[in-house]
């Protein structure tokens, strides 16, 4: 490099070495070999002193994927129990909690591998684009399929299907507080819900931006607390925020959202734990939190243990190149989307008409279920392949710019991990 500064100070002095007044301009090689080490230079002191909020190393997390693929398999054995009244309390857990791990888990993708250079209209326009894109083509799909199945006259566990009640889901504002019951493909409302969040997410990340981790800490508590233990007009009982579906479900997204808004902030200030270890310890501690949602009741501490799970499995998985079985667990993780907004179709066509038509009695339900959640994961596979990602392939094109400026800046490496967009954030 000093070589590239002493052309130009050569070049911007009024006397070269001659003691002549003529100027002379540094050769290409100079300006080139100076462009080169002003990069490294600046990408080091960028590196030393980044931003806690500065999306610098864009990869996918595919632990976090398949911790996704079983928590939406979690939420579908929620709703199979319910086939039959003598099945054994024993699978009475509170999976549908996995639903704000869901709303977490979004938060920290979505934070995470957002570009810290998107700023304006422009950019807002095509965050939301894309994320529509994600979440809307199979919204659309289940909801065409229950609006015939309700033409046909076959209800699933609502029997709400009005014109009204279409057009809210049509344009995802069920969740919103505007209607009193479940209608359609219940399991949207939590669609309804992130597009809440997503809407407000510039604001979060102005939010977390300017504030220390410590004071976003503090307002995440806060927005628990006040959401789901105060006397809130809204909800007739302390906690039902956890409950909530339809009844303002888009504000017990909003904390968890939030939250996974922290964990990225945490996990960028974790850069001195990035060990392989750390990795299985996340993982212990997810599978801690799926014991603790079979036997206990106990929504704060499945959040406080879904936060810790992802925040240290993220941190233990950036020290690896590539996970062991990176492909299954990536492909596991595509299909969580789909099985979570399918699932319904398949109770009500397949599974509770098969329990019914073999007679199947009560003790017969582990491995009803074991057989349930096999086909529905290929059921959900094939439709990950076939209709959501060709579709949010389409629609993405849209964005601003179109695909080519959709494209996330590529980071600089860090030599922890293949850099690599979570273009598959949910």
């Amino acid at each position: 490099m000093s070589k590239g500064l002493s052309a130009i100070r050569n070049w911007m002095s009024p006397m070269n070495s001659e003691g002549s007044s003529r100027v002379v301009p540094p050769s290409a090689a100079a300006l080139a070999n100076l462009r080169h080490n002003s990069s490294l230079e600046e990408r080091r002191n960028v590196q030393g002193n980044r931003a806690p909020m500065e999306a610098s190393e864009a990869r996918r997390f595919v632990v976090l994927d398949f911790y996704r693929f079983v928590a939406a398999l979690g939420v579908f054995i929620f709703h199979l129990k319910l086939i039959d009244k003598g099945i054994s309390p024993a699978w009475n857990g509170s999976y549908g909690l996995f639903v704000d791990m869901f709303f977490i888990l979004s938060g920290f993708v979505i934070s995470y591998s957002y570009p810290s250079t998107s700023t304006g209209p422009r950019s807002y326009a095509r965050f939301l684009i894309r994320r529509i894109a994600r979440i809307y083509p199979l919204h659309l799909l289940t909801l065409l399929i229950f609006a015939v199945l309700a033409l046909m006259g076959i209800s699933g566990p609502t029997s709400h299907a009005s014109l009204t009640d279409f057009i809210q889901n049509l344009f995802l504002v069920q969740a919103w507080g505007i209607t009193d019951h479940l209608s359609f493909n219940s399991p949207a409302w939590s669609i309804s819900a992130e597009l809440f969040c997503y809407l407000l997410f510039p604001l979060f990340m102005l939010l977390a931006g300017r504030i220390s981790p410590l004071m976003l800490a503090i307002i995440v508590a806060l927005s628990y607390g006040i959401l789901a233990h105060a006397h809130l007009p809204i909800w007739q009982e302390r906690s039902q925020m956890y409950g909530a579906t339809f009844d303002f479900g888009m504000l017990r997204a909003l904390p968890s959202f939030l939250n996974g808004i922290l964990l990225t902030v945490l996990f960028r200030l974790s850069r001195d734990y990035r060990k392989k270890p750390v990795a299985f310890a996340g993982i212990a501690l997810f599978a801690v939190s799926v014991l603790v949602l079979n036997f206990f009741a106990k929504p704060d501490l499945a959040i406080i243990l879904f936060s810790l799970a992802i925040l240290v499995t993220a941190t233990g998985e950036s020290a690896f190149a590539r996970f062991p079985g990176s492909d299954w667990l990536g492909r596991l993780g595509n299909t969580s989307y789909a099985i979570y907004m399918v699932h319904e179709v398949l109770l009500i066509l397949l599974f509770k008409p098969a329990w019914h038509y073999f007679g199947l009695q009560p003790s017969m339900f582990p491995v009803f279920a074991l057989v349930c959640c096999i086909v529905l994961t290929v059921v959900a596979d094939v439709t990950y392949r076939y209709v959501e990602d060709p579709a949010r392939r389409l629609i993405n094109r849209l964005a601003p710019g179109g695909a080519r400026s959709a494209r996330v800046p590529k980071p600089e490496p860090l030599g922890l991990a293949e850099a690599r967009q979570a273009a598959n954030a949910s």
